[in-house]
């Protein structure tokens, strides 16, 4: 059995198979899967990944739309990352470095190869993919990684073997500024705008979708740094030495009915209050008081009894500009609060 090292993996990474078809087409090969190996690399670099499962995060997919726009120059292809996480596991001359885990029933779907091209089905198929434990090793050294960086360069892109590529995944960044900083109006009508602008074909609308994403990664990760990483209703709080969260970033009225990601349309909240949130079996007043709905009933000796709830003021950002706007609890007590 040959050792799996690190020549083992430049061989890997520079013997991803070309699409002939694609090559007679355009005149040279699609350009999707070594953008992926490369947004990999990065992903380890920046501390996204630090062992052998690779999820597609919204920073992966901005590295890979980053990349791509500093990498090809041509209109002939789309930076759609959906077929490339996907066909990677079938891609290389070196077999089995990358599988794919699905979600617990789709198995089956997940064979169904033509299904996915949308990101939206892949995200509901794959739950991650594995990477050799060996590989993730490599990829954790930063030799290593410079080493595979180049080869994949010097291999795919030997014209930008120079680019710099430590700029890519500013669009994530700018996102997140844009969703503390900017004011609701000008973020909704900038996101109208853009659907608008992405609306005319198939691809467009996955490119939009795929923005989306990464403004919702952006949104999770913003609205926690401003509470504390504590949920504002409960106060739960939990630190590990482990990768592991107990709090979501909840918005109040819904993103696909407002296009607002903003922080005033976001609070803090454990899932079990998240969901009760969204269900409507909790609100919150004019006052950040929550109330509690009177339609349903539970155990009310329990400790985690929603209704001993009612009338608890919400914990919130000690910055006022940060706050959420009471305008949009008022649309959740009407449109899904019920009372």
């Amino acid at each position: 059995m040959q050792r799996k090292d690190l020549a083992y993996y430049i061989e890997a990474f520079t013997t991803l198979k070309q699409d002939r078809a694609s090559i007679k087409k355009n005149g040279f090969a699609a350009p999707h899967m070594p953008i992926l190996v490369l947004s990999i690399i990065q992903g380890f670099e920046r501390k996204l990944f630090s062992d052998e499962r690779i999820y597609l995060i919204p920073e992966l997919i901005d590295l890979f739309t980053s990349n791509w726009a500093l990498l090809v120059k041509t209109g002939n292809y789309h930076p759609l990352i959906a077929q490339p996480f996907y066909h990677l596991k079938s891609e290389s001359k070196i077999p089995l470095w990358w599988l794919l885990i699905p979600n617990p029933g789709c198995e089956l779907w997940l064979e169904n190869a033509g299904s996915m091209r949308s990101l939206r089905n892949l995200t509901s198929a794959v739950d991650h993919a594995e990477i050799d434990v060996e590989l993730s090793v490599i990829l954790n050294d930063t030799n290593s990684r410079q080493v595979l960086r180049y080869a994949v360069l010097q291999k795919y892109f030997p014209e930008h073997i120079n680019v710099n590529l430590d700029t890519a995944g500013n669009h994530f960044e700018e996102i997140s500024r844009q969703i503390v900083n900017e004011d609701p109006e000008t973020y909704i009508a900038s996101v109208k705008n853009l659907k608008e602008e992405m609306s005319g074909s198939d691809v467009q609308r996955e490119l939009f979708q795929q923005e989306i994403i990464i403004r919702s990664g952006a949104f999770k990760k913003e609205v926690p740094k401003l509470y504390g990483y504590r949920c504002c209703i409960s106060g739960l709080k939990i630190d590990a030495t482990f990768n592991v969260s107990m709090i979501d970033a909840c918005h109040i009225v819904p993103f696909a009915k407002s296009y607002n990601d903003t922080i005033t349309n976001g609070i803090v909240l454990c899932p079990n209050l998240h969901r009760a949130f969204d269900r409507g079996m909790i609100g919150v007043d004019e006052n950040f008081k929550v109330i509690v709905s009177e339609r349903f009933t539970e155990s009310i000796d329990s400790l985690y009894s929603i209704k001993q709830l009612a009338g608890r003021p919400i914990l919130l950002p000690t910055e006022p500009r940060y706050r959420p706007l009471i305008n949009n609890f008022a649309w959740h007590r009407k449109h899904t609060f019920k009372p």
